[in-house]
């Protein structure tokens, strides 16, 4: 995967395991330890990129406990957050809003993927009758979560692979909007094989270099 990216002309990759409570877990320290030790792999074998440490929490109950042994991306103070499509949007705001006030940015993973904050429609011209006869068509704002989480500050991470269409059309769509809407500060791969790496890499950066230079 090091040299998929390296190939692809990155210099710097920070890698973001998964952190959930029961399932993967892993200390501050033995994450930067193993991400060290992968760096002095790469060296040897003369591939140069430089690695950054970093994680990707769940937001669920145990994000908070977790994250009194915060790792934050790199030298930045962004935590990457992945919402579960079934978590409460009212548990959200709160634990989004405690780590703003912890002086951490949660940096939101791919928003196109999280039903939480599907775009809703709404008509524009709907208490307008003569509107209503001449356009019948449906406009969409975000939702209500995701206006809340912009207005604290939090900031968004796409998946290349969302633009790549790996998770259907309705994601691939609703990255397309988000990214006309500026949503995005970064992109992420969200890469676990390096069969999967060369996929998105093609055809997912491809997209959002379209996408770019039509907006």
């Amino acid at each position: 995967m090091a040299r998929t990216l390296r190939a692809a002309g990155f210099t710097t990759i920070c890698c973001t395991p998964h952190l959930i409570k029961g399932y993967y877990e892993r200390s501050a320290a033995e994450t930067k330890s193993l991400v060290e030790k992968l760096q002095q792999q790469l060296t040897a074998a003369s591939i140069h990129v430089k690695l950054l440490a970093g994680a990707e929490y769940y937001l669920d109950e145990y994000l908070l406990k977790l994250l009194e042994d915060p790792l934050p991306l790199g030298d930045t103070q962004q935590l990457l957050i992945e919402i579960p499509g079934h978590a409460q949007t009212e548990y959200v705001k709160e634990t989004c809003f405690r780590i703003k006030c912890s002086g951490y940015t949660p940096l939101i993973a791919h928003p196109e993927r999280c039903p939480l904050l599907e775009p809703k429609p709404v008509d524009p011209v709907k208490k307008s009758l003569w509107g209503s006869l001449c356009n019948s068509q449906l406009t969409t704002h975000n939702s209500e979560l995701l206006e809340y989480l912009r207005k604290i500050g939090c900031r968004f991470q796409g998946n290349l692979g969302s633009f790549a269409g790996m998770y259907g059309g309705r994601v691939r769509d609703k990255a397309i909007g988000f990214m006309g809407s500026g949503l995005y500060d970064c992109f992420g791969s969200d890469a676990h094989t390096p069969e999967r790496l060369k996929e998105m890499l093609g055809a997912g950066l491809q997209s959002v270099k379209l996408l770019r230079a039509e907006n």
